[in-house]
């Protein structure tokens, strides 16, 4: 009974947390004065041995920290707290409801139903009821998020009783809530209005958040049950009450239950409206929990920070015996790597010239290599351009012989006898024969490809029309930048014939009438 006497401040301070922070959450100074009132206490406790009193501070400590949302400095506060004081009394009870609690919060249902069934066989133990009942509701609530919704009735219900013994008005009205929340899931509506109207009843303080949820839920069932006048009235009723105590959850349901009811009235413009309310509400209560969850950050870092700024004055007397010593043995090393590195840093420059000066040669070597290569390579194509542009020039003059000697021969045959000029004839149709082979024209392709290696694809890509062998060897001849009258002997035809195979050329090709045919194919 001890232990409860000295919990009752604690439980009343815990329960008045809302309203103070109400006041000071605007001022992070008071709640950083807060935080340190309570550190200091802690280390007065320590100082003098005292576990229950810092057990007591560390669990204020962590129900600051759980209403200012900062989830893992509240359980590990907590957890210092039961690790302090190892005695299974309230205090522990109360330690493993609120860690039950913050899981419940962050869905994490496993360890929230490991602390509440670890919880309850303890509470009866000790006989304490209020925190066996706020055990059982809380894991009825653990039950009804995974959707077991006996079982969590089960619980609620063993809550309620408990709380009904106490005669503890709020428990009574939040477990009736509770209990009529399962039965709004389960779709058994006067269930549910009928618990909601109890809590409605329990709860005595009017502009209490609980009272405002409690509204809202009476509306909410009276519109599934079609009564939509009467969940107007309510709805609108939570809604004032939600504005004047300037809670932004409770008008965003209000609104969001208004836009609804108005949909099912089909007084569409109403539920428009008040649906662009609620998104407006819906934007403020994002900003100020983002704005309250930087305060409570920026809390958090003061604190920490004043945390670590103690801790340092707390050593200074240790550190000051050694830290001469520790500043002469730093200026030594300091030195002494010094002097290494500045040795290291002159033997690196030195290695860094050496090969730099000799990557300096071989890219001198290598340039020669490729300076020596690219002229043997000019000399080669030199002789190769030089050996096709002779060996051209001895096709045609090869023509031209064969031709003269046709022409003689055909001089003749009118000048001997019968046989003669038989066999004149056959010499000229062989000599005709012979102009017409084609192994000279092989090797001249041969030579031209090893020049000019993409000339005949590129030049195949550019002509509308495929081209015949006589065009392709006209267009290798103008790309040696042979004359018409070369071309001609080498062609064996005559200059007009060279003059209209150019004309059929440019038809061929996407040229104007402005443009050197000659010019173009050297271009290609």
């Amino acid at each position: 009974m001890l232990i409860l006497k000295q919990l009752i401040p604690l439980v009343f301070w815990a329960i008045s947390l809302n309203p103070l922070y109400k006041q000071v959450s605007t001022d992070q100074g008071k709640i950083i004065n807060k935080i340190n009132s309570i550190n200091t206490a802690i280390n007065l406790a320590k100082s003098t041995n005292d576990t229950l009193a810092i057990t007591k501070q560390y669990i204020l400590l962590a129900d600051l920290y759980k209403y200012l949302g900062i989830d893992s400095e509240a359980i590990k506060n907590y957890h210092l707290a039961k690790d302090i004081h190892t005695k299974k009394d309230t205090l522990s009870v109360y330690a493993n409801n609120q860690i039950a609690a913050i899981h419940l919060k962050l869905n994490k249902y496993t360890k929230a139903l490991n602390y509440c069934n670890a919880n309850i066989p303890l509470a009866r133990l000790i006989k304490y009821k209020k925190g066996l009942a706020s055990a059982y509701a809380i894991l009825g609530s653990v039950y009804e998020k995974q959707k077991e919704y006996n079982t969590a009735i089960y619980n609620q219900r063993k809550s309620l009783q408990i709380f009904k013994t106490l005669n503890d008005s709020t428990g009574i009205a939040l477990t009736n809530e509770n209990i009529g929340s399962i039965y709004e899931d389960l779709e058994l509506y006067d269930l549910a209005l009928n618990y909601f109207e109890k809590a409605y009843d329990f709860e005595p303080t009017e502009t209490s958040n609980l009272k405002i949820n409690i509204i809202n839920n009476l509306a909410d069932i009276y519109r599934k049950q079609k009564q939509y006048n009467q969940a107007l009235k309510l709805t609108e009723k939570a809604l004032t009450l939600a504005k004047n105590q300037k809670n932004k959850k409770q008008e965003e349901s209000a609104l969001r239950d208004l836009a609804r009811t108005y949909a099912k009235l089909k007084n569409y413009k109403a539920a428009y409206q008040y649906l662009n309310k609620q998104n407006l509400v819906n934007e403020e209560q994002l900003k100020q929990q983002n704005t309250q969850l930087v305060s409570a950050m920026e809390v958090l870092y003061n604190v920490k920070e004043k945390e670590a700024q103690v801790a340092i004055l707390n050593k200074q007397n240790q550190i000051n015996k050694t830290q001469q010593i520790a500043i002469i043995f730093t200026s030594l090393t300091i030195i002494l790597v010094f002097i290494i590195g500045l040795i290291h840093l002159r033997k690196q420059k030195k290695q860094e010239q050496q090969l730099l000066t000799y990557k300096q040669q071989l890219l001198q070597a290598d340039l020669d290599i490729k300076t020596t290569e690219k002229a043997s390579l000019k000399r080669e194509i030199d002789i190769k351009i030089s050996s096709l542009t002779n060996y051209s020039l001895n096709l045609a003059h090869k023509n031209k012989l064969l031709a003269d000697i046709s022409r003689t021969l055909l001089n003749l045959k009118d000048r001997n006898p019968e046989m003669v000029k038989n066999t004149l004839k056959d010499t000229v149709k062989l000599i005709n024969s012979e102009l017409k082979k084609e192994n000279e024209w092989t090797e001249l392709m041969t030579y031209f490809s090893q020049i000019n290696p993409s000339f005949l694809k590129n030049l195949k890509k550019q002509v509308q029309e495929e081209l015949t062998s006589s065009e392709i060897r006209l267009c290798m001849l103008l790309r040696l930048n042979l004359s018409s009258k070369a071309i001609a002997s080498i062609l064996n035809i005559t200059p007009d014939s060279v003059r209209i195979a150019r004309y059929r050329m440019r038809k061929k090709l996407p040229l104007s009438s402005k443009e050197d045919l000659q010019y173009y194919i050297l271009n290609i």
